[in-house]
């Protein structure tokens, strides 16, 4: 098997061959395409591991040399395709992320180390004190060092990947209210409630694994 999560990697690489192509048909002609390609590749060399940047970037020469043959485009500009595979790229760094660390330590990592956000540009879009987003930068990048050679398997459920697609825009682009509301919306998919059985106390779990009892 080439790909360990299949239906991921099909839906982010036909995502981008439609951003290519402009057309559901074509996009899917790459696919098979770029797929055809992969599997050549995958014989020749078995132990070989693609990624879906590599397989964007074979969707996108494929592209291009379809284009020059049928001499689609006069004086073609590659820079012109460039923020399709970026985004991909920014896309998978932040599930990545998301695999190995609680939801807004995730955030906080991709806004600061990623994108290179200032720690009072990160309060002011998540609505947190500038002393939150260090501290909690400090445990994540800790996390982080621990967990260099492990990756817990962590399910997430299609709707996350399609915020976590929508949250990588919004930070791409610079959309704190949308940032804001995305972020919310992840968080608040993840808290657990539970009661303690025969008495009156509830414990709600954030996604960071912080616990809060409440006695009704």
């Amino acid at each position: 098997m080439i790909f360990d999560n299949i239906d991921k990697i099909m839906s982010q690489l036909y995502r981008f061959c439609l951003k290519q192509t402009g057309s559901p048909w074509a996009a899917e002609d790459l696919v098979q395409e770029t797929l055809t390609k992969v599997y050549s590749l995958k014989t020749i060399d078995p132990e070989r591991e693609f990624t879906i940047s590599f397989l964007c970037k074979v969707a996108k020469n494929l592209f291009i040399d379809e284009l020059k043959k049928k001499k689609a485009v006069t004086g073609f500009r590659e820079e012109l395709y460039q923020f399709e595979e970026d985004f991909i790229t920014c896309e998978g760094l932040v599930e990545e992320l998301m695999m190995k660390l609680p939801i807004r330590q995730a955030v906080l990592i991709t806004l600061k180390d990623v994108f290179s956000y200032r720690s009072q540009e990160i309060a002011e879009m998540l609505r947190i004190s500038d002393e939150s987003v260090k501290t909690a930068l400090s445990r994540s990048r800790s996390r982080l060092k621990s967990m260099r050679d492990y990756t817990p398997q962590i399910r997430r459920s299609p709707r996350d990947h399609e915020l976590i697609s929508e949250l990588t825009w919004a930070i791409k682009h610079s959309r704190p209210a949308s940032l804001f509301t995305l972020f919310r919306l992840l968080e608040s998919r993840h808290f657990k409630i539970g009661r303690d059985s025969g008495t009156r106390r509830i414990h709600l779990c954030d996604p960071d694994g912080n616990i809060l009892e409440i006695v009704n």
